[in-house]
């Protein structure tokens, strides 16, 4: 497909480069929750070996836990899948690595790339659907390495898409006082230096984006006070949605359901799957 070939142009020549690089081994982190360790919840103290960390993370993608069922679409280092709760809207979806990453601020160039590969093609897949994209990354508890890299696609119907940047720079900009004590610049506009060049290694930062090209960051300097959920209760407002949909705790779908969404969404992915044309 053409489409799909026109996607290529981030990711599809590190494959072979890639083949002898040692996986990274990486630090072990503290006891991930059910799915996504959204609610950072307290470690629990167990007197059983210590479990590897593909073991204790059901996002790395070795992890025989790990919820295959729900994966859509599969590249060499990075997989797109959707997720195991009810989503905010119709194609929220999820782009991460496969190995225990903990931001895309820090991954290697060819899961960069493969990433925005999935950005690009997923922003071709859903403006057919008359929907603009926008992504969003928490990065937290980057000592303990407990959470995942993961990025939530988000599409919106272009009319409110058109005013997710206002949205939340409003958001950010009245919640910063709860969030930081200091001085420094919180609300960084991303346009001009990207996410790299706008946010130091190491740092913990929430992550907006509207399509490829623009975004908001902010450093979190207080992870207390900072709400793991912040970006997706910015969405649900934008949607209006009742207020105890906005504040509610994650809803499981059943199994039946979940089939049915990654069969519906495998259907409008196909045509701008560019991992078909990897070898």
């Amino acid at each position: 497909m053409r489409r799909a070939h026109d996607c290529l142009s981030w990711g599809k020549r590190k494959r072979q480069e890639a083949e002898n690089i040692k996986l990274i081994q990486y630090k072990q982190y503290g006891r991930a929750d059910d799915e996504y360790d959204f609610e950072d919840g307290p470690c629990r103290k167990s007197t059983k070996k210590v479990a590897t960390q593909q073991e204790r993370c059901l996002f790395c993608f070795e992890n025989p836990n790990q919820p295959k069922h729900l994966v859509v679409s599969i590249a060499n280092f990075t997989y797109l899948m959707l997720p195991q709760w009810q989503p905010v809207v119709p194609g929220h979806c999820f782009i991460l690595p496969m190995q225990h990453e903990s931001a895309t601020r820090s991954v290697d160039n060819y899961v960069w790339e493969e990433i925005r590969n999935f950005k690009k093609c997923l922003i071709m897949m859903f403006a057919k659907q008359g929907k603009d994209l926008v992504f969003l990354e928490t990065v937290m508890g980057l000592a303990q390495q407990r959470r995942h890299c993961l990025i939530e696609c988000i599409p919106l119907p272009q009319k409110i898409a058109k005013q997710a940047p206002l949205y939340f720079k409003k958001a950010i900009e009245e919640a910063e006082h709860e969030w930081s004590q200091h001085n420094a610049k919180k609300l960084i506009d991303t346009r001009v230096k990207g996410l790299r060049g706008s946010v130091p290694k190491d740092f913990p930062y929430f992550h907006v984006e509207f399509g490829l090209n623009s975004g908001f960051v902010h450093v979190i300097n207080d992870e207390m006070q900072f709400k793991s959920t912040f970006g997706l209760d910015v969405i649900r407002g934008m949607l209006r949605l009742p207020e105890e949909e906005v504040y509610r705790r994650r809803r499981h779908e059943s199994m039946d359901a979940k089939k049915q969404a990654v069969a519906n969404f495998a259907r409008d992915w196909e045509p701008f799957n560019w991992t078909k044309q990897l070898d």
